[in-house]
């Protein structure tokens, strides 16, 4: 029998001889018998050996291989360290996505690729990990192959042994830039909701209040946000804004995806109704469906107030200004009776004055019923409302016709003196002076600018251009150009004065 080192039986020895021996063996051949089975034995138990360390190579090798594979398959970046810390292995997303060349970072070299700023901070956080065997864990700036530094979060757990021992660090690092990133840009956004004095809100699909900000609450009279997640935006508007918030705002909203208009909120605690500029905006998810709605709502309560008051010195010195209209025309008048001289200076004065009351009266606020009356704040209907007085026996000589566009005080004012000048000379010389003559008055409007034609016809023969300008087109040409900042022309053809106005269309609104 072939025992092992430890008494094990592991075989039996057989040795075959030609000779009988009856009488057994000698004392010297059982010893030699009992040295070979040693020697058996010792041979085997050497080929075992050898076959469990080659068999552990080979598993080892094994898991080598398996490690790789999986750390090359991480998105992650992939590290390991010694039980003291030194660095002996980085997977290919490290070196992808630093650029370093492959064991220039093994040992200490890792510390060289943080920002400066952060390699302190990272310091000491292994250093305590390694003394303690705490799990780590820190963020700190990478930098990148491309030269720039990026956020990225750092963490490693130890691997102990049977024996509670840590024989290595298992380490990965994180590319946590835009996330951060974008944390940072939602926290903006947060803090600019909430610090905003606007109503700003969101809802789900079914129009429930999700969120307001703190605006909102205060706008609303409502206590917390608690009391406002018990709401729907239709609770919002008062009876008289809910028809045009179902029926107008949402068709709206669902067709064209937002809507904006004037509604009025109502006070939750004492009942007032608040004039708003309301906003709403379709909400959607990442993947473009639908996730709810979006509110920004503008309190209108001190700009409806300080547009009554406006309003209300508007008409104030619209009404002074008429009388001082009336008080210099009537100073004209009682100056012609004196002076027959300045009859016909006083004459034409009035006229003028009279022109730019027209004018004025056109575009001064008027209430709710007066308003239809003067047909409107446009050039052409400024024209119709001036040129109307040179009408003979219900026969209008003067045909207004093309582009409209809407005028302001200002350009009004210079629009109602050229005009009125122009017909005044064409009554006098050009296609009013006798029966047959007609005007014909023409607006035309591009992207940037506004022009007026004034086509006479019918009228006597334009012999040539005068020599000189009166003061009547002489005032007219210093409106175009100080008032209006355009171009007059005058066109003296022989079948009948042509005069071009032409102004930048900006103009006309103020």
């Amino acid at each position: 029998m072939i025992r092992s080192r430890i008494g094990a039986p592991i075989g039996t020895m057989c040795v075959l001889d030609r000779t009988a021996r009856p009488e057994g063996l000698t004392r010297a051949q059982g010893d030699t018998l009992a040295a070979l089975a040693r020697q058996i034995s010792t041979l085997v138990e050497h080929r075992r050996t050898l076959a469990d360390v080659d068999a552990r190579e080979r598993e080892l090798a094994a898991s080598e291989r398996r490690f790789r594979v999986m750390t090359s398959a991480m998105p992650q970046m992939v590290w390991t360290t010694q039980p003291d810390g030194f660095h002996d292995f980085y997977n290919d997303r490290w070196y992808e996505f630093t650029g370093v060349p492959y064991g220039s970072t093994d040992g200490a070299g890792w510390t060289d690729m943080f920002h400066p700023d952060d390699q302190a901070e990272a310091w000491s956080r292994w250093r305590h990990s390694l003394a303690t065997g705490a799990p780590y864990e820190v963020e700190y700036r990478l930098r990148h192959h491309s030269g720039a530094y990026r956020w990225t979060l750092g963490r490693a757990m130890p691997i102990r042994g049977a024996d509670g021992r840590i024989e290595r660090w298992f380490g990965t690092c994180t590319d946590i830039h835009d996330l951060r990133q974008a944390v940072a840009d939602a926290r903006k956004l947060a803090a600019v909701v909430e610090t905003s004095k606007d109503f700003i809100g969101l809802a789900t699909e079914d129009g429930r209040i999700a969120h307001l900000n703190e605006a909102a609450l205060a706008l609303v009279g409502l206590p917390d946000l608690d009391a406002a997640l018990r709401t729907t935006i239709a609770d919002y508007v008062t009876p008289e804004s809910r028809e045009a918030l179902e029926g107008v705002a949402m068709p709206a909203l669902d067709r064209d995806g937002w809507w904006e208009g004037e509604l009025a909120f109502r006070h939750f605690a004492t009942g007032e109704a608040i004039a708003v500029l309301f906003t709403v905006f379709a909400v959607r998810d990442a993947a473009g469906r639908h996730a709810g709605y979006g509110t920004v709502t503008r309190d209108l309560r001190e700009r409806k107030r300080a547009e009554e008051a406006r309003d209300l010195l508007i008409k104030e010195l619209s009404h002074r200004i008429k009388n001082i209209f009336a008080v210099v025309g009537g100073i004209a008048a009682l100056s012609a009776r004196s002076d027959p001289g300045a009859r016909p200076f006083a004459k034409a004065f009035r006229e003028r004055l009279g022109a730019l009351a027209q004018a004025h009266e056109y575009v001064r606020p008027h209430s709710a019923g007066s308003a239809p009356r003067v047909g409107g704040q446009t050039v052409l209907g400024l024209m119709r409302l001036i040129l109307s007085a040179y009408a003979e026996d219900g026969r209008c000589r003067i045909a207004v016709d093309g582009d409209d566009a809407v005028v302001g005080e200002r350009a009004a004012t210079a629009l109602a003196l050229i005009m009125h000048e122009q017909a005044t000379n064409a009554v006098k010389y050009g296609a009013l002076s006798n029966e047959a003559g007609t005007v014909t008055l023409t607006g035309r409007r591009t992207d940037s600018r506004y022009r007026l034609t004034w086509a006479e016809r019918g009228g006597p023969p334009v012999p040539s251009a005068p020599t000189r300008k009166g003061f009547g087109t002489e005032l007219a040409e210093r409106s175009v150009t100080g008032q209006l900042d355009g171009i007059l022309e005058h066109d003296w053809a022989p079948s009948g004065l042509v005069l071009r106005l032409d102004v930048p269309a900006e103009t006309l609104r103020f």
